[in-house]
Protein backbone atom coordinates (compact mmCIF):
# COMPACT_ATOMS: atom_id res chain seq x y z
CA UNK A 1 0.00 0.00 0.00
CA UNK A 2 1.22 3.24 -0.95
CA UNK A 3 2.09 5.89 1.64
CA UNK A 4 -0.74 8.29 0.42
CA UNK A 5 -2.75 5.32 0.12
CA UNK A 6 -2.25 4.78 3.91
CA UNK A 7 -2.68 8.31 5.06
CA UNK A 8 -6.48 7.93 3.12
CA UNK A 9 -7.25 5.37 5.15
CA UNK A 10 -6.33 6.45 8.80
CA UNK A 11 -8.39 9.60 7.45
CA UNK A 12 -11.26 7.53 6.86
CA UNK A 13 -11.12 5.54 9.99
CA UNK A 14 -10.08 8.61 12.09
CA UNK A 15 -11.85 8.49 15.54
CA UNK A 16 -13.08 12.36 15.99
CA UNK A 17 -11.56 14.14 19.30
CA UNK A 18 -14.77 14.39 21.82
CA UNK A 19 -15.54 18.49 22.12
CA UNK A 20 -17.39 16.96 25.10
CA UNK A 21 -17.46 21.23 26.63
CA UNK A 22 -20.92 23.45 25.71
CA UNK A 23 -20.00 26.50 23.47
CA UNK A 24 -21.62 29.82 23.58
CA UNK A 25 -22.63 29.36 19.88
CA UNK A 26 -23.58 27.10 16.94
CA UNK A 27 -20.71 26.25 15.84
CA UNK A 28 -20.03 22.42 16.10
CA UNK A 29 -16.04 22.00 16.85
CA UNK A 30 -16.27 18.75 15.94
CA UNK A 31 -17.67 19.65 12.33
CA UNK A 32 -14.52 21.75 11.96
CA UNK A 33 -12.23 19.35 13.14
CA UNK A 34 -13.91 16.97 10.49
CA UNK A 35 -13.11 19.95 7.92
CA UNK A 36 -9.15 20.39 8.93
CA UNK A 37 -9.13 16.70 8.53
CA UNK A 38 -10.64 16.94 4.98
CA UNK A 39 -8.08 19.81 4.01
CA UNK A 40 -4.71 18.06 5.34
CA UNK A 41 -5.85 15.52 3.45
CA UNK A 42 -6.43 17.32 0.37
CA UNK A 43 -3.32 18.92 0.52
CA UNK A 44 -1.02 16.06 1.83
CA UNK A 45 1.72 15.18 -0.75
CA UNK A 46 4.43 12.26 -0.80
CA UNK A 47 8.11 13.28 -0.70
CA UNK A 48 10.77 10.53 -0.94
CA UNK A 49 9.71 8.46 1.46
CA UNK A 50 7.33 10.15 3.63
CA UNK A 51 4.32 12.21 4.04
CA UNK A 52 4.72 16.20 4.26
CA UNK A 53 0.90 18.05 4.99
CA UNK A 54 1.00 21.61 5.15
CA UNK A 55 1.31 23.15 9.21
CA UNK A 56 -0.68 26.09 8.73
CA UNK A 57 -4.84 26.47 8.79
CA UNK A 58 -7.09 29.26 9.09
CA UNK A 59 -11.04 28.49 9.93
CA UNK A 60 -12.77 31.23 8.98
CA UNK A 61 -16.37 31.98 11.12
CA UNK A 62 -19.34 34.38 11.12
CA UNK A 63 -18.18 37.48 13.02
CA UNK A 64 -21.22 36.82 15.60
CA UNK A 65 -19.49 33.00 16.30
CA UNK A 66 -16.16 34.87 16.19
CA UNK A 67 -17.77 37.23 19.14
CA UNK A 68 -19.44 34.52 20.96
CA UNK A 69 -16.57 32.33 21.24
CA UNK A 70 -14.26 34.48 23.07
CA UNK A 71 -11.80 33.14 25.46
CA UNK A 72 -12.93 29.69 23.83
CA UNK A 73 -11.30 30.44 20.64
CA UNK A 74 -7.45 29.75 22.21
CA UNK A 75 -9.07 26.34 23.21
CA UNK A 76 -10.53 25.40 20.03
CA UNK A 77 -7.81 26.02 18.03
CA UNK A 78 -5.00 24.50 20.28
CA UNK A 79 -7.60 21.22 20.28
CA UNK A 80 -7.76 21.16 16.33
CA UNK A 81 -3.96 21.60 16.25
CA UNK A 82 -3.57 18.60 18.60
CA UNK A 83 -6.15 16.62 16.42
CA UNK A 84 -3.62 17.03 13.19
CA UNK A 85 -0.57 16.26 15.02
CA UNK A 86 -2.27 12.83 16.57
CA UNK A 87 -3.39 12.10 13.04
CA UNK A 88 0.24 12.89 11.14
CA UNK A 89 1.33 11.02 13.95
CA UNK A 90 -0.57 7.62 13.17
CA UNK A 91 0.29 7.52 9.84
CA UNK A 92 4.17 8.81 10.15
CA UNK A 93 3.67 12.09 8.38
CA UNK A 94 5.65 15.30 8.79
CA UNK A 95 4.37 18.61 8.60
CA UNK A 96 5.63 21.56 6.27
CA UNK A 97 6.78 25.03 8.38
CA UNK A 98 7.04 23.91 11.80
CA UNK A 99 3.99 22.43 14.39
CA UNK A 100 1.05 22.32 13.10
CA UNK A 101 -1.39 25.39 14.00
CA UNK A 102 -4.77 26.70 13.73
CA UNK A 103 -6.13 30.31 13.23
CA UNK A 104 -9.30 30.98 13.75
CA UNK A 105 -10.88 34.23 12.21
CA UNK A 106 -14.22 36.39 11.33
CA UNK A 107 -15.33 36.37 8.00
CA UNK A 108 -18.27 38.07 6.45
CA UNK A 109 -20.16 35.66 3.93
CA UNK A 110 -20.15 32.43 6.30
CA UNK A 111 -23.18 31.03 7.52
CA UNK A 112 -23.80 31.26 11.23
CA UNK A 113 -22.71 28.08 12.70
CA UNK A 114 -20.31 27.38 9.61
CA UNK A 115 -16.93 27.56 8.88
CA UNK A 116 -14.33 27.54 6.21
CA UNK A 117 -11.18 25.69 6.38
CA UNK A 118 -8.23 26.87 4.19
CA UNK A 119 -4.13 26.09 4.17
CA UNK A 120 -2.19 29.32 5.29
CA UNK A 121 0.88 29.38 2.83
CA UNK A 122 4.00 30.03 4.39
CA UNK A 123 7.46 30.03 2.81
CA UNK A 124 9.61 26.72 3.22
CA UNK A 125 13.17 26.88 4.13
CA UNK A 126 16.40 24.58 2.58
CA UNK A 127 19.89 24.63 3.64
CA UNK A 128 22.23 24.70 0.81
CA UNK A 129 26.28 24.01 0.85
CA UNK A 130 28.15 26.89 0.17
CA UNK A 131 31.47 25.05 0.78
CA UNK A 132 32.10 21.55 2.03
CA UNK A 133 30.73 18.57 0.93
CA UNK A 134 28.46 16.99 -0.42
CA UNK A 135 29.24 19.89 -2.75
CA UNK A 136 25.35 19.54 -4.53
CA UNK A 137 24.30 19.10 -1.10
CA UNK A 138 20.62 20.56 -0.72
CA UNK A 139 18.17 20.02 2.39
CA UNK A 140 14.94 20.83 2.94
CA UNK A 141 13.96 21.97 6.68
CA UNK A 142 10.02 20.82 6.91
CA UNK A 143 10.24 19.53 10.03
CA UNK A 144 13.42 20.25 11.10
CA UNK A 145 17.06 18.87 11.04
CA UNK A 146 20.31 17.61 13.22
CA UNK A 147 23.58 18.15 11.86
CA UNK A 148 26.70 17.00 12.33
CA UNK A 149 29.06 13.79 10.67
CA UNK A 150 26.97 11.06 12.99
CA UNK A 151 25.37 8.57 10.87
CA UNK A 152 22.07 9.15 12.14
CA UNK A 153 22.40 12.96 11.54
CA UNK A 154 19.78 14.23 8.32
CA UNK A 155 22.40 16.82 7.08
CA UNK A 156 25.78 14.57 7.49
CA UNK A 157 28.67 16.40 6.51
CA UNK A 158 32.25 14.66 5.86
CA UNK A 159 33.96 17.47 7.61
CA UNK A 160 36.74 16.45 10.27
CA UNK A 161 36.25 19.65 12.09
CA UNK A 162 32.35 18.98 12.76
CA UNK A 163 30.99 17.29 15.92
CA UNK A 164 28.84 13.92 15.53
CA UNK A 165 26.08 16.02 16.94
CA UNK A 166 26.98 19.41 15.84
CA UNK A 167 23.73 21.17 15.89
CA UNK A 168 19.49 21.46 14.92
CA UNK A 169 17.87 23.74 12.86
CA UNK A 170 13.78 23.77 13.80
CA UNK A 171 11.10 25.94 12.51
CA UNK A 172 9.64 27.46 15.09
CA UNK A 173 6.92 29.61 14.39
CA UNK A 174 7.31 29.16 10.61
CA UNK A 175 10.94 30.57 10.89
CA UNK A 176 13.97 28.28 11.30
CA UNK A 177 16.05 28.70 14.43
CA UNK A 178 19.61 27.37 15.14
CA UNK A 179 20.98 25.42 17.99
CA UNK A 180 24.58 24.52 18.80
CA UNK A 181 24.44 21.45 20.87
CA UNK A 182 27.69 21.84 22.32
CA UNK A 183 29.92 21.07 19.72
CA UNK A 184 33.53 21.71 19.37
CA UNK A 185 34.43 24.30 17.24
CA UNK A 186 30.98 26.15 17.31
CA UNK A 187 28.16 27.46 15.02
CA UNK A 188 28.55 30.08 13.29
CA UNK A 189 26.09 32.75 11.69
CA UNK A 190 27.09 34.83 9.69
CA UNK A 191 30.66 34.49 11.44
CA UNK A 192 29.18 35.24 14.81
CA UNK A 193 29.33 32.37 16.86
CA UNK A 194 25.67 31.43 18.30
CA UNK A 195 23.82 28.82 20.77
CA UNK A 196 20.42 29.66 19.67
CA UNK A 197 19.53 31.75 16.90
CA UNK A 198 16.81 32.96 14.63
CA UNK A 199 17.24 32.31 10.90
CA UNK A 200 16.54 34.07 7.96
CA UNK A 201 17.47 33.55 4.02
CA UNK A 202 20.10 34.53 3.59
CA UNK A 203 22.35 33.62 6.61
CA UNK A 204 25.08 31.20 6.02
CA UNK A 205 26.19 29.15 8.42
CA UNK A 206 29.17 27.59 9.80
CA UNK A 207 29.09 24.31 11.08
CA UNK A 208 33.42 23.66 11.51
CA UNK A 209 34.95 24.08 8.31
CA UNK A 210 31.52 23.58 6.37
CA UNK A 211 29.24 26.84 5.09
CA UNK A 212 26.19 26.47 4.20
CA UNK A 213 23.32 29.17 3.30
CA UNK A 214 19.55 29.59 4.34
CA UNK A 215 17.32 29.66 1.42
CA UNK A 216 13.81 29.80 0.96
CA UNK A 217 11.11 29.11 -1.81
Amino acid sequence: MSLLSRFEQACAAFIERAFARSFPSDLAPAHVARKLVAVMEAHVRQDGARLVAPASYEVSVHPTDFERLGSERAYLEREWAELLRDLATRVGAVFSGGEPNVRMTPLEGVPLGAAQVAVVSRPFYRLRMVKGLPADGVYRLDAGVSVGRGEDANVALTDPSVSRRHATIAIVDGAPVVRDLGSRNGTFVNGERVTTRALRAGDVLTFGNTEMRIESG
